[in-house]
């Protein structure tokens, strides 16, 4: 793969991980330890990407959004829909990537017989590239990923009028009468506020360029020294740090987010792990937590 040459530059070291991080107007919180439980949530769009066991406070979640099937990341449905059950809520609208949709429904089915009764939501089979609306003027946008099984990381695109170039720096009457007169003085603009990748090897970040440009951008990257070689890294399908810093000047994000670190690690020796590769990178690097934030 060609990559580009890393650059220095004045970005800090990561900082200790936040419990909630910033995405435009939306704040991502949750956490992440590689083979044990991933969940990532936006609040204000009830939104979970991943649900790892799910615990009692994604019970809110309106939409359920699986990155993969594997039991660290989407463990947690059939409870979570049984909760709502059970608090009179209406199932969430599950989205998983097509080629696993049919086993996942399977799944589902097994669960309502031995609990006899219904679990289910609707199910929708995304493909990448396809949008989901998720809120007002917002969608879910799924984008390929490379992992052992199907899978798909999402962007969160939200729209927004904004004034036309031409017009900025107008004063105000002035547009107010422009308007009144019926001539088009705004545009729609769309911005990816927040993508997460899930698991997936290095090579998302060469095939899948667009989520560079999101504010705020979760890259799974699970091993961060010789305790793990590459080459096993890269056979369960995961990003070590080693790969990832070729590609540090890359990233145009406003915010990345490094997630889904090894239980190799203490959670407090993450930032002095990462700092070799946030001292090249041009957003400002992150760990997310690999502890639970609720």
């Amino acid at each position: 793969m060609q990559a580009p040459v890393p650059q220095p530059s004045n970005t800090p070291a990561p900082v200790e991980a936040p419990a909630l991080i910033r995405a435009g107007e939306f704040t991502v919180g949750g956490f992440s330890l590689g083979g044990v439980e991933t969940a990532v949530v936006v609040p204000e769009l009830r939104l979970a990407i991943d649900v790892g066991r799910g615990r009692q406070a994604l019970v809110r979640c309106d939409h359920l959004a699986l990155t993969h099937t594997h039991m660290d990341h989407a463990g947690g449905v059939p409870y979570l829909l049984a909760l709502r059950q059970l608090y009179g809520m209406a199932a969430p609208t599950l989205y998983v990537p097509a080629q696993a949709a049919e086993a996942f429904k399977a799944m589902l089915a097994a669960w309502e017989k031995v609990q006899r009764y219904p679990l289910g939501g609707p199910v929708i089979a995304t493909e990448p590239g396809e949008r989901y609306p998720i809120g007002r003027d917002t969608w879910l946008v799924p984008f390929r990923t490379y992992h052992p099984v199907p899978s798909n990381g999402y962007q969160v695109v939200r729209a927004k009028k904004r004034l036309r170039a031409e017009h900025i720096g107008r004063p105000g009457p002035e547009l107010a009468d422009m308007k009144r007169r019926g001539l088009v003085i705004e545009e729609i603009v769309e911005h990816a506020v927040l993508a997460v990748t899930g698991d997936t090897l290095v090579e998302v970040v060469e095939k899948q360029p667009h989520i560079l440009e999101a504010d705020t951008l979760v890259l799974e990257c699970t091993f961060l020294d010789g305790r793990k070689q590459l080459a096993d890294a890269r056979a369960g399908g995961h990003v070590h740090l080693d790969e990832l810093m070729p590609f540090a000047s890359a990233f145009r994000n406003r915010q990345l987010v490094l997630s889904h670190f090894s239980q190799l690690y203490r959670a407090d020796e993450v930032p002095g792990l990462l700092a070799r590769f946030a001292e090249n990178a041009r957003p400002t690097v992150l760990p997310f937590p690999m502890d639970p934030t609720f």
